[in-house]
């Protein structure tokens, strides 16, 4: 029995030693190699690099679909906010470009809050995270982003009076086109949007054209110096409740500007530079009254001539703090006996942070002065707090904090700056991965320094987008608008309710 048993198991083994060893496969469902008695082996708990490219492109990093709150924000430990460790792995050299986020120019001629301008303008999410997400046309090697809306709504006060608006049912075609390089090296990227919107029920109501063209180079000149440029024009429409806007105009009060930025970025190791110079054309189109009688806009057109100066330094992955400076001189083409134009200045220090991945944004504090280029006229000081926010609260919910100061020109009589600071909130929550809906309410104080006028605006809103797919989309939304103003019939209130179809590639 024994040399039965031996002889069996020499069989046995020379057996398995004729036959090739066969090799592990995965088979659907699992993870990883097999383990001694055919399960999948343990997950490493080590996380994969993560790049500053994509850290940058995706600033929020979404929730496993089936969490909804609390938990891991992530799957990935969050890195200290300065010193200690940088994450071991090799990280690659991060672009001589300075600004991640950018929180605006104070010294730039600001639109400021255009209560009804528009409809709801879904926020881009990074694709892998967006199974609705529109797939974009490929045109050698650009891609493409076309999309394309149409909207009705009522506006209950299109002129925005004080007393007596008349309401009016209204329409509104938008159509956007964005388009990006595929290139290795270098980038090309252009943006077009257009709008009309065109009211039923009004006398000579005009179009109310809106058109931005974008249009911005990146050439690579080595992996820490790059050179940036942009083309940009637009042609928009005073809005009626303004103070620098005219009343009782027949059609639209057509405002365009035309500019041109050109820079350097430069990185060298945690430290990057920028220096940018920028000039920018301000034309306002003459008008005519319901009186018949014409107005002349000449002397309202101006030059700015713009220096801007960032510096920022790589503490940690996490965290970057920055200085900008930005210098200004604006020339207008006429005086009419009173000297325009003015000289400004803005300092302002902040930072870039991301905490963990929840809560991301960029802050800055500073100070601005705008000299009138008129001796009768007191300079203005205003102290500056721009700020953009974002936390991730749940993997379905977005709180989106925003605050900005502007010091520009006004043409108001007297008047020798307009002073503004706007703050706003916002809470994005998906009821469904194509469903989203979005509360927001904004806050803009308009200080016309010199001939003390204070307006002061408040919007409250409520959208929705619901995704039929990822090429078409249902959107709405409510908004109410309310200025207050110290001077006398300068106050109104307006509610607009619109509805449209979105179609996008």
């Amino acid at each position: 029995m024994t040399l039965r048993r031996a002889l069996s198991a020499v069989t046995l083994a020379a057996v398995a030693a004729a036959t090739p060893a066969r090799a592990q496969t995965l088979e659907p469902g699992d993870t990883g190699l097999r383990g001694s008695l055919g399960a999948a082996a343990p997950r490493s708990s080590t996380p994969a690099p993560r790049s500053a490219a994509g850290a940058a492109d995706e600033s929020l990093e979404r929730l496993d679909a089936g969490t909804l709150s609390g938990g891991d924000y992530g799957g990935q430990d969050g890195q200290p906010l300065a010193g200690g460790d940088y994450g071991g792995a090799t990280r690659p050299a991060a672009p001589a470009g300075v600004a991640a986020i950018d929180i605006g120019d104070p010294l730039a001629r600001d639109q400021g809050l255009r209560p009804g301008s528009a409809g709801l303008r879904p926020r881009p999410r990074p694709p892998e995270d967006d199974p609705y997400a529109a797939p974009g046309v490929r045109a050698g090697s650009f891609t493409l982003r076309p999309t394309v809306e149409a909207a009705t709504g009522y506006d209950d006060n299109p002129d925005r009076r004080n007393q007596g608006g008349k309401g009016s049912g209204y329409y509104r075609l938008r159509g956007d086109i964005e388009a990006v390089s595929e290139w290795s090296r270098h980038e090309l990227r252009g943006s077009v949007s257009g709008q009309i919107r065109r009211y039923l029920d009004l006398e000579d109501p005009g179009y109310e054209p809106d058109l931005n063209a974008v249009l911005k180079g990146r050439i690579d000149v080595t992996e820490r110096t790059q050179v940036i440029s942009e083309l940009r024009t637009s042609i928009t429409t005073s809005r009626p409740g303004d103070a620098d806007a005219l009343t009782d105009v027949q059609g639209d009060q057509i405002e365009r500007s035309h500019g041109a930025t050109l820079g350097i970025a430069h990185r060298i190791n945690r430290l990057s530079l920028e220096a940018t110079g920028l000039v920018d054309r301000y034309l306002f189109d003459d008008a005519t009254l319901v009186s018949g009688e014409p107005v002349d806009n000449a002397a309202r057109n101006y030059t700015a001539y713009e220096a801007r100066f960032r510096a920022a330094y790589e503490l940690s992955p996490n965290l970057q703090p920055f200085a900008d400076l930005s210098l200004v001189t604006r020339d207008f083409d006429r005086n009419d006996g009173v000297t325009r134009g003015s000289d400004a200045i803005a300092l302002r220090g902040g930072a870039t942070f991301e905490a963990s991945r929840v809560l991301t944004g960029e802050v800055a504090l500073g100070y601005g002065r705008q000299t009138p280029k008129d001796s009768g006229q007191k300079p203005v000081d205003a102290l500056l707090f721009d700020g953009s926010l974002a936390w991730s609260a749940t993997a379905l919910t977005t709180v989106r904090l925003t605050a900005k100061s502007s010091l520009y020109e006004t043409t108001s009589t007297d008047a020798s700056a307009l002073l503004t600071r706007r703050v706003g909130v916002s809470v994005e929550h998906a009821l469904r991965r194509h469903w989203t809906v979005t509360a927001r309410t904004d806050f803009e104080k308009r200080a016309y320094r010199g001939i003390g006028r204070v307006d002061d605006v408040t919007v409250l809103a409520l959208e929705t987008e619901y995704r039929l797919n990822r090429t078409t989309a249902l959107f709405g939304s409510f908004e109410h608008d309310r200025l207050d103003s110290n001077v006398a019939g300068g106050d109104y209130t307006a509610s607009i309710i619109e509805f449209g179809l979105r179609v996008r590639q």
